[in-house]
């Protein structure tokens, strides 16, 4: 075909020896954790399914701008930087770390360049040259989210990528099965006109849209109209994760569902009892909204239906989750609690990749399933049900004014009319002890995963909420949640692999603690350096946030670069330490812009440092800092502070 549009493998795209320059007008590198650690595990999942790995897999449009310089071609990414970014460093990364192992590597060069961002190219090309072992020893300063993405996933293929075996079958399957598409812009384009439309251009019908589309098709008979309207209505209202999912009701409906005066009193039972609810309210609507105007204007009824408490302010919450990742939620715990009498097949496992969200649902809905309609009743009220637990019981970040942080909040009407938000637990004042230790634990699991795909502490939080609706109890949901820490902490991140802790035992049992015996740990596993897990550091700081005294205004947040107290490359190239290095007391996690200030400075020159500001990541590194202020901090001082946190997280407690 004359003007067919190029199509290449990464293989391909490497080698062919095309230059790609960032434009000036294009913003930075800007990918997070989530985003690159979502990519390599796509990648992996396509790769080792048998009945995908056959087939191409695309990961999107390269549009660029083909020019001449210098006697050069390069092609200007007007669209695609952020993954061609990502693509170099996973290269690089599997490189770096694996190359011995890779059977068929290929001869690969850096091909991308940013044209007015120097720090951007220089960082690239220190990470991507053939002899990187993994260390930032140059003085110059480098971009830091580009260093920190590529941590991530140096830590992520050093999970999943274990065997020598599954390497190759990764590489193998990345290299000429991942295809990306390069489009070329008509030349005289205006480049700053295009850039612009290709900034602000629609957006294409979400996968969620589609899919209730495709249930509301089950419920299209007219003796299921009152139940393809309450379907309807719970979806929109559950769709905007941002605000309380009352506030997706108008006001006569939301009294009704959750309680006159209440709105927190949810005690419907079924899709048909909802339904039943909005239908005879309806009635009530309908008859007002069909007054003539003239009538409106000379009628005595009360209009104001509002009471001031139609909206929330949408930007006052923030949700851990997205919508089309938070019905899979749903679904895995519909599939996992379905009375064992229904007439509904479990048709296999689901995991929590959105991008599968159609293919998860649709042997549930399929003509082919006898038990499709009572699926979509089913699952139309479940989802009503687990958003208002969600609401109440479920981490959200809460911007107040000026502040923002971590919340935990039920709403609350008041005797006056008011409506506002308390603790969900214990005093309903700030200071609510148990509440802020619910919020503490649930903030550790989500800023150690940001990924949406691994959050399988929501999923547990969220079955433990489901199951327990009619009485949940605050001391049972903290221990439980401590129990889910303790689980995955010995059960997979320090676990030998003999004994290892699958995220599918959430469903298997109510208590998900694994024993703590040494014969099913890998205590060495705590020191490897940046291969720690984040997990690890983020649930030891929750501990010592707990029993220690003056760290009570510590909050998590997300931060994924490990710190060397003592330096990999010392200012002077003289390390003192051999594998010590990399023990766990001599590591804390923090974020890249901390990191990158403390850059490769002596540990005293870095506790005159953090004397200026104490406002750390982490707890760990505060306890660091303190010992390094009273006794130094030499081989002697990480073996004493690396034994007394270890044992600190066997034991669940720590001793002052």
């Amino acid at each position: 075909m004359k003007d067919s549009i190029p199509t290449f493998s990464i293989k391909e795209l490497f080698l062919n020896g095309d230059i790609y320059s960032i434009p000036i007008y294009q913003r930075n590198y800007a990918w997070g954790e989530g985003q690159v650690n979502q990519l390599v595990q796509d990648i992996f999942d396509f790769a080792f399914d048998s009945s995908k790995n056959k087939n191409n897999y695309y990961i999107g449009t390269l549009v660029v701008n083909k020019r001449e310089q210098d006697g050069k071609i390069f092609y200007d990414t007007i669209d695609g930087q952020q993954r061609l970014t990502t693509l170099n460093l996973l290269i690089a990364a599997l490189h770096n770390t694996s190359l011995g192992k890779i059977t068929d590597a290929i001869d690969y060069n850096l091909n991308l360049t940013f044209y007015s961002r120097k720090k951007s190219t220089e960082t690239l090309e220190h990470i991507c040259k053939q002899d990187f072992n993994g260390s930032y020893f140059s003085n110059k300063e480098y971009n830091t989210n580009i260093q920190e993405r590529y941590q991530d996933i140096v830590k992520t293929i050093k999970t999943i990528l274990i065997e020598k075996e599954t390497i190759n079958v990764f590489y193998k399957y990345l290299t000429e099965k991942v295809k990306v598409v390069r489009v070329a812009v008509p030349e005289e384009t205006d480049l700053n006109h295009y850039f612009e439309i290709m900034n602000n251009r629609g957006e294409q019908l979400e996968k969620h849209e589609i899919l209730k589309a495709n249930m509301l098709e089950v419920l299209k008979d007219e003796s299921d109209k009152d139940l393809s309207i309450a379907f309807n209505t719970i979806w929109e209202a559950c769709s905007d994760m941002e605000r309380y999912v009352q506030y997706g009701f108008s006001v006569d409906k939301r009294q009704a569902i959750f309680g006159e005066n209440k709105w927190n009193d949810f005690k419907c039972r079924s899709l048909e009892e909802v339904a039943e609810h909005l239908k005879l309210n309806h009635g009530e609507i309908k008859e007002i909204t069909e007054l003539s105007i003239k009538e409106i204007t000379e009628s005595n009824f009360d209009f104001n239906l509002n009471k001031n408490h139609d909206k929330d302010a949408p930007e006052r919450f923030n949700t851990v989750v997205n919508f089309q990742n938070f019905l899979l939620h749903v679904l895995k715990i519909q599939t996992r609690t379905e009375d064992a009498s229904s007439k509904i097949k479990n048709i296999g496992e689901v995991s929590l990749d959105d991008k599968r969200l159609l293919d998860f649902f649709k042997p549930y809905y399929a003509l082919s399933n006898p038990g499709r309609k009572q699926f979509v009743i089913n699952f139309g009220f479940n989802l009503l049900k687990t958003k208002h637990l969600f609401d109440q019981f479920i981490l959200k970040r809460e911007f107040k004014g000026d502040k923002e942080d971590w919340s935990l909040k039920r709403m609350k009407w008041y005797a006056d009319n008011r409506v506002n938000y308390v603790n969900s637990f214990g005093e309903e004042e700030e200071d609510s002890k148990v509440n802020q230790e619910i919020i503490m634990l649930l903030s550790m699991f989500h800023v150690s995963t940001p990924t949406m795909v691994y959050k399988h502490w929501l999923n547990a939080a969220l079955l433990y909420v489901f199951k327990n609706a009619n009485n949940i109890d605050s001391e049972s949901y903290r221990d439980y949640l401590k129990e889910l820490a303790e689980s995955f902490l010995f059960g997979r991140y320090i676990n030998n692999g003999n004994e290892l802790f699958d995220y599918y035992m959430i469903f298997n049992k109510e208590k998900v603690v694994i024993q703590k015996d040494v014969s099913f740990l890998d205590l060495n596993k705590l020191n490897k350096g940046t291969s720690v897990e984040n997990f690890v550091f983020n649930y030891l700081d929750y501990i010592l946030w707990r029993d220690i005294e003056g760290f009570r205004s510590f909050t998590f947040t997300f931060k994924s670069s490990i710190e060397h107290h003592y330096p990999q490359t010392p200012p002077d190239n003289n390390r003192e330490l051999g594998e010590e290095l990399h023990y766990f007391g001599n590591l804390s996690l923090m974020s890249s812009s901390k990191n990158s200030r403390f850059t490769n400075n002596m540990p005293e020159a870095k506790q005159k440092n953090f004397n200026i500001d104490r406002n750390t990541d982490s707890i760990k590194m505060q306890l660091m800092f303190k010992l390094t202020e009273e006794e130094g901090w030499k081989e002697e001082q990480i073996k004493k502070h690396g034994e007394r946190m270890i044992n600190t997280l066997l034991k669940g407690s720590y001793d002052a």
